[in-house]
């Protein structure tokens, strides 16, 4: 690997390890050569040797100390203006320069380091090694490392300095409190306090960034560039920032240059900021790009009104997707959506969100004219959606639409909706819903105590627009209140108020009857109405209509008309029957008696009746003919009255005969 290639994280460990032994080991071997460094005073020199407790034993100017491998390649070269022994122990040594070779694998041939300081020292008995003010290594001609001094210690094996350190590389500075290099393992870190800032980078570090560019784009005048001209120029030169309160640890492993920053880190670019306990970032070696970043440890990233919160988050540059994970619940929050799920995948150029675990979605309902919609007075919103899934989700941006599978479950006010697959919609403009489609083993839930409790079908749809809820079943959708009622119709309409009900098509009704008395069987209390056009429920009047063929039967009796009206009384049953139009009635009870006419009044609780008619109504009992304004049937009391100039017409044998 060409030392050239170590930017940042690539510190060249094995070098530095050549480096300091050199410092402590090498005899001259060489003939002496020019320095390239400026010529320390005679006062620079005076200082090092004017101490009288010290004794210089030797001293050598122009000093060239060349090192060489098992093949007798030279692989450093130490040069110094001056070198000092002092009491036969330490040597000063005043303007060193240190060069490292390496010609390993690389085709642009022989490549050097570069270490320079103002002084050096090395000890003979501790083979300690110390280079002092002003230390630079030189990577390359882009890259280097800035300190104060940096000590080697043989005991630990270890490269270190106290002082601050800055590393310059092309685009790129980092400084931090302090350095250490291990030569055992190859690693180097910044002991704390690291902040590392980098020029506009290709691959961007967040998931969240892809309209951070516009955000605080102003309205533009005659001196304004455009939002798309903006937004270009500020993504190019836009820099990003990391700081972290522990060390930051430099690796390099075949295929990766890796930096670790722990403790309080904090990454921003533009408008976008992640927060975690530690971060790593993986560079490709030969590029110089990040190839990866994993942010862990109460990770919370925001841009705007987005948020992300999590215990890990990492961004890969080849699938350009973040994955935002956490043991318990990630949360994404974007305005009025809110997402929680164990692991949230987002994927940077489609817009595309995956979810492939359990997780729950929310967002709220928004008026036509733009506000939020609210209960008043009550101070409980009611504006708000919730999807729970057991299955996966998915969200694609440009279609503006997600998916749902498995175990589905949609809250919204006062109703549930459970089905295996979901499809919802969200308007152009932000996260509210659109539209919502419901398949696979449907089952609404509704708790406002109405004409019914409970829905299944095979498709729902929920139309944010029109304010209406359309539920279908093949052949039937049905409701259910428990056991007591239930609908069948094959299209069922549920309207945003929560007050109507419309189910479309032929259909019935059914309500169980109160227990009575043992001289009544349930089936006479029981009551089903049919009907072939529709039936419309309104909650507010507690009235169910059907119409068209409307026919209800209860026990032995039977009402028909244009049109059926029910009502339901305080208990939530029907009470009370109203039938219009060309009206039938027949009795069982009432010795077969039948009623014609135009309305029909039916006090379900009393068992009693009346029948109208235009001009008057009629009754057929035994044979005979009744023409009235008025008729009672009192199925209680078994008996049927009339009142309002009654005439009677007997029909005969041979025309009832006839009529047969």
């Amino acid at each position: 690997m060409t030392t050239r290639r170590y930017i940042l994280i690539g510190i060249p460990i094995a070098c530095i390890l050549s480096i300091i032994v050199s410092i402590v080991i090498s005899k001259p071997k060489g003939e002496l050569k020019s320095a390239k460094r400026n010529t320390p005073s005679a006062r620079q020199l005076q200082n090092v040797s004017g101490n009288s407790k010290d004794t210089v034993t030797q001293t050598v100017q122009g000093l060239t100390m060349p090192s060489y491998d098992e093949q007798g390649k030279e692989v450093i070269i130490m040069r110094g203006e001056n070198t000092i022994l002092l009491n036969d122990n330490v040597y000063k040594i005043i303007s060193p320069e240190i060069e490292v070779t390496d010609s390993a694998n690389t085709g642009d041939g022989t490549q050097s380091v570069f270490i320079t300081s103002e002084n050096g020292e090395m000890n003979k008995t501790s083979e300690e090694g110390y280079l002092s003010d002003n230390v630079v290594i030189h990577f390359d001609p882009d890259t280097r490392l800035n300190t104060d001094s940096l000590r080697y210690l043989p005991e630990k094996k270890l490269v270190c300095t106290d002082e601050p350190v800055t590393i310059y590389g092309k685009g790129t500075k980092i400084v931090g409190q302090g350095c250490e290099i291990d030569l055992v393992n190859k690693k180097m870190w910044i002991k704390k306090d690291a902040e590392m800032e980098m020029d506009g980078i290709k691959n961007d570090l967040f998931f969240l960034s892809k309209d951070s560019a516009l955000q605080n784009t102003q309205t533009p005048d005659d001196n304004t560039v455009l939002p798309e001209e903006a937004g270009t120029k500020e993504t190019s030169s836009e820099k990003t920032y990391i700081r972290s309160s522990g060390q930051l640890i430099f690796d390099k492993q075949p295929d990766s240059n890796i930096m670790t920053f722990n403790d309080h880190v904090e990454l921003k670019k533009g408008s976008s900021t992640v927060f975690s306990d530690k971060l790593v970032i993986f560079l490709d070696p030969q590029t110089k790009q990040t190839k990866q970043a994993i942010a862990s440890g109460n990770v919370l990233a925001s841009q705007g009104t987005k948020i992300a919160k999590g215990s890990s988050l990492t961004w890969d540059v080849d699938t350009q997707s973040a994955t935002l994970e956490d043991t318990q619940k990630a949360e994404f929050v974007k305005d009025d959506l809110n997402i929680d799920a164990q692991k949230i995948i987002f994927y940077k150029d489609t817009g595309k969100i995956d979810i492939p675990s359990p997780g729950s979605l929310k967002t709220k309902i928004r008026e036509k004219n733009g506000k939020k919609r609210s209960t008043a007075g009550t101070g409980k919103a009611n504006n708000n959606v919730t999807v729970t899934w057991e299955g996966k989700m998915n969200f694609l941006d440009n279609a503006r639409e997600a998916s749902f599978e498995k175990n589905i479950e949609v809250q919204r006010e006062d109703s549930t909706l459970l089905c295996d697959n979901l499809n919802v919609t969200f308007n152009g403009r932000d996260y509210d819903i659109q539209s919502l489609k419901a398949t696979e083993k449907i089952h609404i839930i509704d708790r406002r105590d109405n004409l019914f409790s409970e829905a299944v079908g095979d498709r729902a749809t929920w139309d944010a627009k029109n304010k209406v809820t359309v539920l279908r079943g093949q052949p039937f959708a049905l409701l259910r209140e428990g056991n007591k009622r239930q609908i069948l119709a094959p299209k069922v309409l549920f309207y945003e108020d929560g007050k109507t009900v419309l189910c479309e098509g032929k259909g019935s009704l059914y309500e169980r009857g109160e227990e009575k008395p043992l001289n009544q069987s349930a089936e006479e209390t029981d009551l089903k109405v049919n009907w072939t056009k529709k039936m419309l429920y309104h909650d507010t009047l507690k009235k169910a209509s059907f119409f068209e063929e409307a026919e209800a039967t209860r026990g032995g009796q039977k009402l028909q008309g244009d049109q059926i009206d029910a009502y339901l009384g305080n208990d939530q049953n029907i009470d009370k029957i109203i039938a219009t139009g060309n009206v039938y009635f027949f009795s069982k009870r009432l010795e077969n008696s039948e009623g014609f006419g135009s309305l029909f009044t039916w006090d379900l609780v009393k068992s009693i009746a009346v029948l109208t008619g235009n001009p008057k109504a009629e009754l057929r009992k035994g044979g005979s003919r009744t023409f009235s304004e008025t008729v009672y049937f009192d199925l209680a009391g078994n008996r049927v009255t009339w009142e309002g100039r009654p005439h009677w017409q007997i029909i005969s044998n041979e025309i009832t005969s006839s009529k047969k």
